[in-house]
């Protein structure tokens, strides 16, 4: 069973999920895609409520979160990462299991470098990108455009051809519940310009790199490179999931689950 909760970081009045799982095997702390909110796990969550704790929250001016003073956003990806050390700080989770899907994706490359953690599971994500134009960001939040309309198409393009019909309405409606000014703050800040090339032989823990077949974001000349920076984890897994995109929780969340269960099973045997 899914329960919800506030909690205050760094000010902040932060919204926090968990679905209740047994704790003795572990903590999975989910992190979002861009502009969206917990619910994009629900489904993950529910498949996990009998295995482990999986905890999501809502970063500030997401979903259920407040927004920082003035209504701002965190618009780059170090303070993004600062706000979420200080949540599992708060939250009182140590070497959680860190799995993200695309900007969530990105930020478990970085906290990895950061924080000890259990293990990495990165769907969509990358440690560089930089090819979000401008005017594209800066369309999310222009008073004469609507970002629930205008990415709209763009999203159904980023859903994979196996997942079912409910699933891909849930998706959609999650574009149309996103805040222009959030949306922008994601995609044009923390995402855009996203570059933890450097570091990666800071990464110690294991990574599973899940990509989408489907999935047209990355190109399949990024991957290999990423790979190749990964010099010191403990292991590495890339698994291409077929009939799948961009958003692999809501797409396929019972294949990612097992999935990811199996790799832990394998590095941790």
């Amino acid at each position: 069973m899914i329960t919800s909760r506030y909690v205050q970081v760094n000010g902040i009045k932060t919204f926090v999920e968990t679905n209740n799982g047994p704790k003795e095997n572990g903590v999975m702390v989910c992190f979002g895609s861009a502009g969206r909110e917990t619910r994009q796990y629900h489904a993950m969550m529910e498949c996990l409520e009998n295995t482990m704790e999986v905890v999501c929250f809502d970063m500030p001016g997401h979903g259920k979160s407040m927004p920082l003073p003035g209504n701002k956003c965190l618009s780059e990806y170090h303070e993004y990462c600062d706000f979420i050390i200080d949540a599992l700080r708060v939250l009182e989770i140590e070497n959680p299991l860190c799995v993200g899907c695309a900007l969530g994706g990105n930020v478990v490359f970085y906290l990895a470098q950061r924080i000890p953690v259990r293990a990495i599971v990165t769907m969509a994500g990358t440690d560089y990108s930089p090819h979000v134009d401008k005017s594209v960001s800066d369309n999310l939040d222009h008073p004469y455009a609507s970002v629930q309309h205008s990415h709209i198409d763009f999203t159904d393009s980023l859903i994979g051809s196996a997942t079912a019909p409910e699933d891909r309405e849930f998706i959609l409606w999650g574009v149309m519940t996103e805040i222009g000014r959030v949306k922008r703050a994601d995609y044009g800040g923390v995402y855009n310009g996203f570059d933890v090339r450097a570091d990666m032989d800071k990464v110690t823990c294991p990574v599973l790199v899940l990509r989408g077949g489907e999935d047209w974001t990355i190109r399949d000349e990024a991957f290999q490179p990423m790979l190749n920076r990964l010099t010191n984890a403990k292991h590495v897994q890339y698994t291409v999931l077929p009939g799948i995109a961009h958003y692999n929780p809501q797409e396929a969340p019972q294949l990612v689950c097992d999935t990811i269960l199996e790799f832990l099973k394998k590095v941790e045997a």
